[in-house]
């Protein structure tokens, strides 16, 4: 379909108003759309990029950070402050003592726990308690209460007893 207003350039602009019930459409290329007013593009900038900025002003940063950069897509940390995007997989790790403080303060944790599947649930749900125990356990051993640290040990036992062997 072409522009009805310069009938040269493909109509990318398709508005349609209505004024007492009645519709009426017009379809512009993005220039005519642009110079008649149909068009106005806002610039609203990165919002994440004032996001990162607010969390991170926060936060005391080592002078050495603003020019550390990930080894794979060489974005800068203040690149990452200053956009609110990392430039790939890796910078995560690269920045991983930065970033851990911030994904904390946004989801109240590290590592991401999403929602269960219906199908899945009662695995997954027995494979996190397993998961939440042996931390206990060693928590246990550490301080050396041996008689909870084999309560615990039984409790995990039992519980991948339950799951059978689908763990």
């Amino acid at each position: 379909m072409l522009c009805e207003r310069c009938n040269k350039n493909p109509a990318t602009v398709h508005l349609k108003t209505y004024v007492n019930g009645i519709m009426t459409e017009k379809h512009l290329c993005q220039s005519c759309a642009k110079e008649t007013g149909q068009l106005q593009l806002w610039n609203l900038g990165n919002p994440l990029s004032s996001f990162f900025e607010t969390l991170l002003g926060t936060m005391e940063l080592k002078p050495t950070l603003w020019s550390a950069k990930c080894r794979m897509c060489n974005l800068s940390f203040d690149q990452f402050r200053r956009g609110g995007q990392l430039g790939c997989p890796a910078c995560y790790t690269e920045f991983r003592e930065e970033l851990n403080p911030i994904i904390r303060r946004i989801q109240g944790d590290v590592v991401h726990r999403g929602k269960v599947p219906k199908r899945a649930g009662g695995t997954l749900s027995i494979k996190r308690k397993i998961e939440q125990l042996r931390n206990k356990l060693n928590e246990a051993v550490s301080l050396e209460e041996y008689e909870k640290a084999a309560e615990i040990r039984d409790e995990i036992k039992r519980l991948e007893k339950e799951a059978g062997g689908e763990l």
